[in-house]
């Protein structure tokens, strides 16, 4: 976010506990600040749930580094890129590139972004 602070960007960070120590109570609320971050709980990793339903769409974007979660009913850490023709109706469109875990696919994230914004 720093190397595009002028940038027309919205973030949504959705978070949930997969871990028995990821908890609301201890959850990072310092760490995406940004102005243009949307930070959102999902105690019921709705949407984990409905982005690994759709695997089988979502194959052909996903950046070649990234682990294979497939047999798990939830996608987490994870991100997801939209360009600005993503429409939101029944089902998301105009998914540009994804990954996981963020760590591991941090490079492919930057990429993303950068070829959004040229």
């Amino acid at each position: 976010m720093t190397k595009h602070k002028d940038a027309d960007l919205e973030v949504y960070a959705i978070w949930f506990s997969m871990y028995p120590t990821d908890r609301r109570e201890a959850w990072p609320a310092d760490i995406l600040t940004d102005s243009r971050v949307v930070n959102l709980w999902d105690e019921r990793k709705e949407v984990g749930t409905f982005y690994a339903q759709r695997y089988g769409e979502m194959e052909s974007t996903v950046v070649p580094e990234s682990t294979d979660w497939r047999g798990t009913p939830i996608l987490w850490d994870s991100y997801l890129v939209y360009g600005p023709d993503a429409r939101w109706e029944d089902s998301p469109t105009g998914l540009r590139r994804w990954g996981r875990t963020i760590l591991k696919t941090q490079d492919g994230l930057r990429q993303s972004v950068d070829n959004l914004l040229r």
